[in-house]
């Protein structure tokens, strides 16, 4: 019997057992689409990896997009991505990336080496054509991730090249993050401004629509290259209520929390149908004030500040033992966390001292701006700053609060031009100590992550000196030295690192948390029924 025959024939079994299915029970019915709805608290502002910058947008566009390397799962370990391996020189300088045959955008053009070029020129080239900066403002990581790249060519169609001017420690890591999404040149040149609201990747999941205010729904893509996602489509719901939100998983309108209020934890651990997900967070959370304008521009105010609040006493009652006290501006999940610094404890009586000899008079009257809603860094959301001006008043000062939605918020103290007291956090982006302290105050981030205008040249070289430090040990010591003299700097009132917290329906199984707190691998996650 031939093989073909045999085949024929397995196949011809195969439709009679269907079809006496069908005739004793009746016609099989197609699997039912899976629909799994995540909520957010937040608006996003865009999808453009490339040049918006803030977790509630970066949530989604880690569905949407690829990058060359990606991290493995639960971890900021690097993996194979879009690029299925890669070498490095042995002086560090040359990074040759092999990529991935077979790949196309969702717009069905292939993704090679040219393409991915064109990406970058559009994203690093302000004279290109569809340069980034021609769609609107840019937020995004392209000093952090190429300031030290002097050139980068395709050498063939599979295969791309960096040529770095100093070696780079994070280079490879950096490359992982959700802001270096591959993006589809011929997308983003074809839509213009509009591809931030229509973004088209590489990802498990495809763009379909995005109702401001509402909802971003996504497609499964067939063909994804890391195997075919599990869920048909994934919907990214706002529930700006922390309560709403709570009833909506409750009641298996959403499967998974993304923003997770402290205040609706007890009530989520004791439900049977939710499981309550925790990991060690990459987090940083505080209170950045204004270095450059006065009184703020005196170290000593700004460490009376740190002095004024006692963050224990927060951490207890705002974030229910899910928080612990900065003592360090690295978190203590961050690798080179400085153990000895010992932080700013509560002394109020110390505060006012410093307060008077800085010659700040009691009554002292200042803005607090507060985002609305809870951020994973800050579950307890505004309610920080009530309990800071709280604080605050029994010094001296008279902070009021003002909250704005976190696009506004942003927009505002982003702007450069913002002046007064303002809540503020940062999730880890890479696993490297320097997407701390150098995006957040290296004066080079100025005004967009480094948003407390903080600028210390001392700390400013040493912090690219660390970054360029292939030795790790060496790094550890330079890190150590960076964090004292951050901390002593006072640019921030240093509150707590949170845990990382969402909470699922029973049955969603494979999901896993990222220390970075993007929805990574969702092709991965299923709904059991």
């Amino acid at each position: 019997m031939s093989k073909r025959t045999s085949n024929r024939r397995r196949l011809l079994g195969a439709s009679g057992l269907a079809i006496a299915a069908g005739l004793l029970f009746g016609p099989v019915a197609a699997r039912a689409d899976t629909t799994l709805v995540i909520s957010i608290a937040a608006d996003p502002t865009g999808f453009d990896p490339e040049a918006v910058a803030n977790n509630t947008s970066g949530f989604i566009m880690a569905t949407v997009f690829d990058s060359l390397v990606r991290y493995k799962p639960g971890t900021t370990e690097v993996e194979p991505g879009l690029a299925k391996s890669w070498d490095i020189s042995p002086d560090g300088l040359t990074y040759t990336f092999h990529l991935r045959t077979g790949v196309k955008f969702h717009d069905g053009t292939p993704f090679n080496a040219p393409e991915y070029i064109k990406t970058l020129d559009r994203q690093l080239k302000k004279d290109d054509p569809n340069s980034i900066y021609n769609t609107g403002p840019v937020e995004g990581y392209e000093d952090f991730t190429f300031g030290s790249v002097a050139s980068y060519s395709a050498i063939d169609d599979n295969t791309v090249q960096f040529k770095l001017k100093e070696a780079s420690a994070a280079f490879l890591n950096s490359l992982a993050m959700v802001w270096n999404g591959v993006v589809s040149y011929d997308a983003a040149a074809k839509l213009g401004k509009d591809f931030r609201n229509k973004p088209v990747g590489t990802g498990p999941y495809i763009f379909r629509e995005w109702k401001s205010r509402d909802q971003i729904v996504l497609d499964a893509n067939p063909n994804y290259w890391h195997g075919k996602p599990k869920i048909d489509h994934i919907v990214f719901k706002e529930y700006p209520d922390a309560q709403a939100a709570l009833l909506a998983l409750q009641r298996g309108e959403t499967q998974i929390m993304g923003d997770v209020a402290t205040q609706v934890i007890p009530a989520l651990r004791g439900d049977h149908n939710v499981v309550v997900v925790t990991q060690p967070g990459l987090t940083v959370n505080g209170m950045a004030m204004p270095n450059d304008t006065p009184p703020f521009n005196d170290k000593r105010v700004r460490q009376a500040l740190n002095y004024a609040v006692d963050k224990a006493a927060i951490n207890k009652a705002l974030y229910g033992g899910l928080a612990v006290t900065m003592t360090s501006p690295l978190p203590e999940a961050q690798w080179g966390f400085d153990k000895s610094l010992k932080g700013y404890p509560y002394d109020p009586a110390k505060a006012k001292q410093l307060l008077e000899a800085a010659g700040v008079k009691p009554g002292l009257k200042i803005e607090l701006l507060s985002y609305n809603s809870p951020r994973g860094y800050n579950p307890a959301g505004a309610d920080l700053a009530v309990a800071l001006q709280g604080y605050f008043r029994k010094v001296g000062i008279e902070a009021e609060i003002r909250k704005l939605d976190m696009g506004a918020f942003l927009a505002s103290v982003r702007s450069g031009n913002y002046h007064n007291l303002f809540l503020t956090g940062w999730s880890g982006d890479n696993g490297d100590p320097d997407n701390f302290v150098g995006e957040l105050w290296g004066s080079y981030g100025m005004p967009v992550n480094d948003t407390s205008h903080y600028k210390d040249p001392a700390v400013d070289k040493l912090m690219q000196q660390a970054a360029a430090e292939v030795d790790h040990a060496k790094r550890i010591q330079m890190y150590n030295k960076i964090q004292a003299m951050i901390l002593d700097g006072a640019p921030w009132v240093f509150v707590n690192s949170t845990l990382q917290v969402r909470a699922t329906r029973k049955n969603v199984k494979g999901f896993q948390l990222n220390p970075t707190q993007m929805f990574f691998d969702m092709e991965t996650v299923s709904i059991e029924k």
